[in-house]
């Protein structure tokens, strides 16, 4: 009976356990390190499906390794091996109330960094990797990350 049990068991657990298709890949963080990183899309799938019409979240948990005085978000979207730069109107970080990050940054602490995105309804259906980087005042990696992604329609339910 254990025999017959067991494996079910294990089956149910595995199947309730959180999967990550995708991972997110560090792309030369110098001055942190990313803990976890959570999207507002589902994570399970193999890319990070950004639905025009909605906005997309970000949220990353991070160390750092020296004190940095500024913090801005840089992001681009790479398309057949060009990046395209995507200009956000909160990549200051300090400056952001919403982007929980108060500057100055202390060495050895860990900070929660979020933004949201609104995924434009004229942004072409497309695969792409988003680069996300926060970089200091120097304008060093402070962390840098490559999410698999892809804009798809919205359909109306």
């Amino acid at each position: 009976m254990c025999r017959i049990i067991a494996p079910i068991l294990l089956l149910c657990c595995l199947s309730f356990s959180p999967c990550r298709a995708f991972d997110v890949e560090d792309c030369g963080s110098k001055v942190g390190k990313f803990e976890t990183v959570s999207l507002s899309c589902d994570m399970s799938k193999s890319v990070c499906d950004l639905v025009q019409g909605t906005n997309a979240t970000i949220t990353v948990d991070f160390t750092i390794e020296k004190d940095v005085t500024q913090v801005k978000a840089v992001v681009h979207g790479i398309v057949m091996d060009m990046p395209i730069p995507f200009p956000l109107s909160n990549a200051n970080a300090c400056q952001t109330p919403d982007s929980g990050i108060k500057c100055p940054l202390t060495k050895g602490a860990t900070y929660r960094y979020q933004n949201t995105l609104q995924v434009m309804k004229s942004y072409p259906k497309v695969s792409v990797t988003v680069k996300w980087q926060l970089v200091d005042e120097n304008d060093e990696n402070i962390i840098c990350m490559l999410i698999p992604a892809k804009v798809r329609y919205h359909f109306a339910k």
